[in-house]
């Protein structure tokens, strides 16, 4: 991944400040990273997310660089008890803002034959066969699923990520997050089922 010159200027300036993020986990135990730690393991995943919902690369550079921005700009009044969600929470309302004010909102961008992979994974009988078949439409269906199942779907399947990661970056328990994407897929069936009856 190409790095712009002000994501490096970002990069060098983190390194200038002694803060610390505290960053409280399960269990009681306190994790501590610096802001320079936390943008290497997070940058990626909100800014491919990020790409995935539609948005340009240039865009999603700028949206995660302002995000971190703020948080360096706000570290000292700035208390959450889990910072990786504050940032995808307000990476997400960045772009959707955007696109508000641009009155655009794109479609999502993803490779098809990933997130059916993975998606299938977990059906069985006939689902499973009819689901092989669904390629073109899927795009289309995750945009018309509310912004909290499609983000959820999108993070499991195109992403990959575990439930676990998932928790942590929407700020949900693994069980609630579990819960919310069976609902999720079973909406995005749901509307799969619909077309592919129309369309027989």
């Amino acid at each position: 991944m190409q790095f712009k010159n002000n994501n490096k200027k970002f990069m060098n300036t983190c390194t200038l400040f002694p803060y610390l993020f505290v960053i409280h986990v399960k269990g009681g135990e306190i994790q501590i990273v610096t802001l320079e730690d936390l943008y290497q393991k997070k940058f990626k995943i909100i800014y491919k997310h990020l790409l995935n919902l539609g948005c340009s690369r240039e865009n999603a550079e700028d949206i995660v660089q302002n995000t971190f921005y703020k948080a360096l700009e706000n570290m000292a009044h700035l208390e959450v008890k889990n910072l990786s969600a504050w940032l995808f929470k307000v990476s997400i309302h960045q772009f959707y803002d955007m696109c508000r004010r641009n009155k655009h909102f794109p479609k999502v961008n993803i490779d098809d034959s990933t997130f059916i992979t993975f998606f299938i994974q977990e059906e069985t009988g006939e689902d499973l066969l009819l689901l092989k078949e669904l390629h073109g439409d899927i795009r289309k269906i995750l945009d018309e699923l509310k912004p909290s199942y499609k983000n959820l779907l999108l993070l499991k399947y195109d992403l990959e990520l575990s439930y676990e990661e998932i928790s942590i970056i929407v700020d949900m328990k693994v069980e609630t997050v579990r819960t919310t994407l069976y609902r999720a897929r079973k909406e995005f069936k749901g509307i799969w089922s619909e077309k592919n009856e129309r369309g027989s």
